[in-house]
């Protein structure tokens, strides 16, 4: 899928969209991704900008077998969600991923818009937002994908990416990974929130190029939403089309 393809997808899919609620749409594609997730029967499950890690606790109950890491660049973040999650089983890691292995800066936003935000508040990234008025820097380890990641051959991956703009860094450190990877849950933006960011059509177009298509997506914010990527096999089984056909059409009465 080239820029206007995807843009074109895009565009008919928001229409979709709008015709939903944005807390109900977002629910329903958040199902659709863990139930393809299942299908899949991933040995692994990442989850990159985990926060309190919600998707690998989820997976982690829903499939005992499966491995499950968490990625939290955020120490005050990681501090505070990190025992409970390790008790699920889930592998929770301090650590940034990025392009290269070793010392990284994260930036924590402290007030946007003049509002003030908690330094556990989910807009810590690698970039700097572009309506921060105020900022904590802090020194976070990094790590790139391929080189932390050690596959099988019969490996099979299923991946959550909520990076705050830094889906350049983040997607650019593991192509190999990514060859691997089943399915893609990633936030994107359609208008730049964080200096140098990639947009929507950027995330597209370098995905596409490891072999994956967009399948369904959310409305979050008019800027913002979630997209589910799939590699080609999978994206085109009749009964995947099926599940996605689902998620926008509304229910009877």
């Amino acid at each position: 899928m080239d820029d206007a393809g995807y843009l074109y997808w895009r565009n008919l899919l928001g229409e979709h969209a709008a015709r939903f609620r944005r807390d109900p749409l977002g629910r329903r594609v958040q199902n659709l991704f863990r139930e393809l997730c299942l299908r899949v029967q991933p040995t692994i499950g990442l989850e990159i900008g985990a926060h309190e890690a919600t998707f690998s606790s989820w997976l982690k109950e829903a499939s005992p077998t499966t491995r499950c890491l968490a990625f939290e660049a955020n120490p005050y973040v990681a501090d505070k969600h990190r025992d409970r999650v390790l008790a699920t089983g889930v592998e929770y890691r301090h650590l940034a991923v990025g392009p290269t292995n070793g010392p990284a800066q994260l930036v924590i936003p402290t007030s946007v818009r003049h509002k003030e935000r908690q330094l556990t508040n989910r807009m810590a990234s690698l970039s700097l937002h572009t309506e921060s008025d105020s900022a904590q820097t802090v020194d976070v380890e990094s790590v790139r994908l391929d080189d932390f990641l050690t596959l099988e051959p019969d490996d099979r991956l299923v991946a959550w990416v909520d990076v705050e703009g830094a889906t350049e860094v983040v997607l650019g450190s593991g192509p190999e990974v990514l060859r691997r990877t089943s399915l893609v849950y990633i936030e994107v933006e359609r208008e730049a929130k964080w200096h140098d960011q990639w947009l929507d059509v950027d995330v597209a177009r370098h995905l596409a190029g490891l072999g994956f298509v967009p399948i369904a997506r959310d409305a979050q914010r008019p800027h913002q939403y979630n997209v589910i990527f799939a590699s080609g096999d999978l994206a085109a089984d009749p009964e995947v089309a099926r599940l996605v056909d689902g998620v926008y059409r509304r229910k009877k009465a």
